[in-house]
Order: structure tokens, then sequence, then C-alpha cells
């Protein structure tokens, strides 16, 4: 773990850290647990912040924190999402707390413009806010990070807790946490329910811990798994059958989405959350890549079982990232030629 403080000379590099399993924040560099709970507790007006197209883990990591911090501090607490929480994640704790940039540009602006703490959570750096990110950036607002991607945008903030090794934000959030259920929901998300990124001890640490604490993980998993529409389920059939292509001898599945192929089944961009996953059960797929197309961009996410490391891949196509087994990028280029430098890479046809 990486535990940075940012001073007006610039960046003090630190020593890694050992990680306690309890998960306290490790003493070093002046800055301590109660150090920390001091700059917490300092603030007036703070807004939580995690990334764009949100998942289980940024709206478990950023609505957990904010019960926290909301709990433990006399500052003035706001959730934000750049746009907004996925329909099926809304049974999530304080996820009616969150402000939606996309719905309320002006009021988050705002809120970021006031705040003189920001604490971002699921994200290696601002610009993954979006549309958002020019405010972010510009704020002089102290700020924290809690990720757990590859390449931290380390001079962005004043603190970061960072380790790419830890299997989600939540993971590494927990410490020093009541709110269970949105952690936990978060860890399950993001290890796939402890069938991927779980070759650590202390992944099944913090879940048991947060086991301790009342939970039901029954009802959470219940909660994460059976959430589909009929059109879902349909359209997620149709993409399998009619908008993939595997190529054997590459051991790679390609899934290309166009905004025709979502309106005419009626979905929305949070709804195909986890379909790159259901590619992944394909025996001889290796790599699967599903390409969409946005409204101003085309979004692209990447699945590695072994060989492939899709983090190094996503930011040699489009300057994106992630981990070595899912990442995800952004091309600015047209849906078509998006697609042309995928199959390139991979020479294929």
């Amino acid at each position: 773990m990486q535990f940075e403080r940012l001073g007006p000379k610039g960046r003090n590099q630190l020593k890694d850290m050992e990680i306690e399993c309890t998960y306290r924040v490790p003493v070093a560099g002046g800055w301590t647990p109660e150090g920390l709970r001091a700059l917490l507790c300092g603030a007036r007006r703070t807004v939580v912040v995690a990334h764009q197209n949100a998942d289980g883990d940024a709206v478990g990591s950023l609505t957990g924190l904010y019960a926290v911090l909301r709990d433990m501090t006399p500052a003035d607490v706001t959730p934000i999402l750049p746009d907004g929480c996925p329909d099926d994640l809304d049974w999530l704790p304080n996820t009616d707390r969150i402000v939606d940039c996309s719905r309320e540009p002006e009021r988050a602006r705002h809120l970021v413009a006031e705040a003189d703490l920001i604490v971002a959570t699921d994200l290696n750096g601002l610009d993954r806010t979006g549309r958002m990110s020019d405010a972010f950036l510009a704020s002089k607002a102290r700020k924290v990070l809690i990720d757990h991607h590859v390449g931290p945008h380390r001079d962005e903030f004043d603190i970061v807790i960072s380790d790419d090794g830890i299997s989600s934000a939540c993971e590494l959030a927990y410490w020093g946490t009541d709110a269970a259920t949105s952690l936990y929901s978060g860890i399950c998300t993001d290890t796939g329910t402890f069938s991927y990124s779980n070759d650590r001890q202390s992944l099944y640490l913090a879940a048991a811990e947060l086991l301790t604490r009342g939970i039901d993980p029954k009802a959470i998993n219940l909660n994460i798994k059976n959430v589909f529409t009929t059109a879902r389920l349909q359209f997620f059939g149709h993409a399998m059958s009619r908008l993939m292509t595997v190529y054997d001898d590459k051991s790679l599945a390609l899934m290309v989405i166009s905004r025709d192929d979502m309106k005419a089944y009626g979905m929305t961009s949070a709804e195909l959350t986890g379909l790159v996953n259901e590619v992944m059960r394909l025996r001889d797929v290796d790599c699967a890549i599903l390409v969409r197309e946005e409204a101003d961009s085309v979004r692209l996410s990447m699945r590695s079982k072994v060989h492939v490391d899709v983090n190094l891949l996503a930011r040699e196509l489009f300057d994106g990232g992630g981990h070595e087994r899912a990442a995800g990028a952004t091309s600015h280029l047209s849906l078509q030629e998006t697609v042309a430098r995928v199959k390139q890479k991979f020479n294929v046809k």
C-alpha cells in the first residue's frame, strides 16, 4: 500500500507499508489514523465522489464512506456520481442521498466549488468523473483518494491510499466503518462474489469482519444477482447470439453494441453491467472485449483469465486502464473505427 502526503514543495514519496489485517490506516510520514480522522473531521463541507458509469464497488464505497463521514464528522457531507446511481443498485443504503450530476449539473458544480474536502473512491484519477472532471480539478479543497486501480494520479491528491492488489475500493475502505452492507456489496460485485481477485487473505478477513456487523449476505447476493427485467435478459441473449464474434485461434470474444441495438430493447448503459463477465463463462475464451456506443464516445470493457494483461491493452489502445484482468477505456473515434483498431491489435478480421 502507498500512503502519501503532498506538501508545498511537492510529493513526499513514502515507503511501502505493511497493511494491518484490521485495515486501520497505517502510521507513516506523520499521517496516522488519528491524523486522517482530524483532517476528515476538520472539514465543513465534504463531497464524496466515485467514477462515471458507476458499478457496485463505486456505489458501495461511495455510500459506505458517506455513512462513515456523516456519523464521524460535523461536516455537511454529500455523495456525488457523475451520471447517477444505476437502478439495480438503488436498494443500497443512502443511494437516495446521491446527487446525480447529469440531472443537477449546476447544483453539483456548486457543491464541488464550495467543498473544502473531496474524498474520491474507486477511481485512479479525477478524469474518471467525466464532465465533472474540470470542476474537481479546479477545486481548492483538500483531496483524499481511496482506490485500488493501477496508476493513481498522485499529483491530484493530498492523501493517496492506494493498493492495486486489493480486490475493491470497498475492501480498502472498510477500516473504521459501520457501513457494512454497502461495503460488503461492493466487495461482492468487484470480485464476482469471490470468484476472482481473491488471492489475498485480506479479502476474506474483510468479508469476515463485515459479517460480524449484522449484514445479511444472502439478501445482498439476491439483490445483486436477481435484478434483471425481461427486456434486459432478452438483450443479453441477443447480444451473445447476434452481436458477439469468437475468434477461436486467438481465444478472443469481441462484442460490439451500437446505440440502435440498445434502443431496440430499451437498454441503458447501466443495464449492460455484467454482460462482459457473462462472455467470460465461455470455456475457450481467454479475453473478452465489449465495445458499446455512447452518445458522445465509445466505451470498452475488457476482461481476461490468464494470458492477456487487459490493463496494458486498454492503455495501449485508448489510454485506458484498470487491472490486469479487468480494465476499460474510452474511445473518441467512431464505433467502426474503434472496432477496427481493436481488430488490428489482435490481427483479426
